[in-house]
């Protein structure tokens, strides 16, 4: 999965034909493009409509969304702000890396590179003047919103970059862990596995420089998706198993041709608040039987500092939604370098 993005025609000083270009084979949108000196910009900006239409009824078509938004995150979630004076693109970030045999073989990757190779490439290679890393977080946010998530204010025009100094495996991505593997930080405080949880996402998310807020709505992505004994060997259900909401044959699954894992919610291919009724009913003693939720989702209820937000999710799904807009739009353009520098909006 080394393929590398291609770029849009630079415009001659004294032409507003492109190198390389004829007039004959030139459309009206390249010509007046250029007469105003806007065409990288222009040209990025129709790319990445083409492109978000593709991704929309790729998802409808496929019920893809979950392995989509999961691969943005990682790709993102290896950013450091401890490492941001290092030089670009040093720091990680949403800057497309994941596509590197470094990160994509990785185990916390497992089961991502179908996302690149079957869902994305198809794309990339209609939309070549796209960087990988404005595609992997385009295919994220169309994701949400198909889902029945909010739409998010995104920025585009993200410039992909390889880092030159290798961070080691798991990337600072947040781990999905059985009680007993909950990593234990020097000079920690915590008391319990619950309270090492809580411990484990703040050291995670607070390299991103996000707050509690931040953490409880970005872990309410978990309302969709599933996790696979395959990738993660979290849960016991695998390709071939199954719960009654995620084994073959059950409508649960959409579109979706890929059956079995273990999902967080009924109904894993919506982006609604249930989640945090789940991780509230886990918390009490009364969790359904057929979803997971590992230490890392029930001590948002456990720490007092993240409760309130779950609870407040959990009563309104305009509260989750807009929360996590805003967490996810941080998320996104992490560790990024924009072209033009301000970015592109209102895609």
């Amino acid at each position: 999965c080394r393929a590398t993005s291609g770029s849009s025609a630079w415009l001659e000083v004294d032409s507003c034909f492109p190198r390389g270009r004829s007039a004959a084979s030139m459309s009206c949108f390249d010509c007046f493009c250029g007469m105003f000196g806007q065409g990288n910009e222009a040209k990025k900006r129709q790319a990445l409509k083409t492109a978000k239409s593709l991704l929309e009824n790729m998802i409808k078509e496929k019920s893809c969304g979950p392995i989509l938004l999961r691969l943005a995150w990682h790709d993102a979630g290896t950013y450091d702000k401890n490492n941001a004076k290092r030089p670009w693109p040093n720091a990680g970030g949403a800057i497309g890396s994941i596509r590197t045999e470094h990160e994509i073989t990785a185990p916390p990757n497992a089961g991502l590179r179908k996302a690149l190779m079957s869902y994305l490439e198809p794309v990339k290679k209609q939309v070549p003047e796209l960087s990988w890393a404005d595609l992997i977080q385009l295919g994220g946010a169309c994701a949400v919103e198909q889902m029945g998530g909010p739409k998010i204010n995104m920025r585009y025009g993200r410039v992909d970059g390889i880092p030159t100094e290798l961070v080691a495996v798991p990337f600072g991505l947040p781990s999905a862990v059985p009680a007993e593997d909950i990593p234990l930080y020097p000079h920690s405080k915590a008391s319990n596995k619950l309270k090492a949880a809580a411990e484990h996402l703040r050291h995670v998310f607070y390299k991103y420089d996000m707050n509690d807020k931040d953490i409880v709505a970005l872990s309410g992505a978990h309302t969709v998706g599933r996790a696979f004994k395959d990738r993660s060997d979290t849960v016991e259900e695998g390709y071939l198993g199954g719960t009654a909401y995620t084994k073959r044959g059950v409508s649960n699954l959409q579109k979706s041709k890929t059956a079995g894992g273990r999902s967080w919610t009924k109904n894993w291919l919506k982006f609604d608040n249930s989640y945090f009724g789940e991780v509230m009913k886990a918390f009490e003693g009364t969790k359904d039987p057929d979803v997971v939720c590992f230490p890392t989702d029930k001590c948002l209820m456990a720490d007092k500092a993240f409760r309130r937000h779950c609870e407040d999710y959990a009563a309104s799904e305009a509260a989750f939604h807009k929360a996590y807009a805003e967490a996810h739009k941080k998320l996104s353009e992490l560790g990024c370098k924009f072209e033009p520098a301000d970015g592109i909006t209102g895609v």
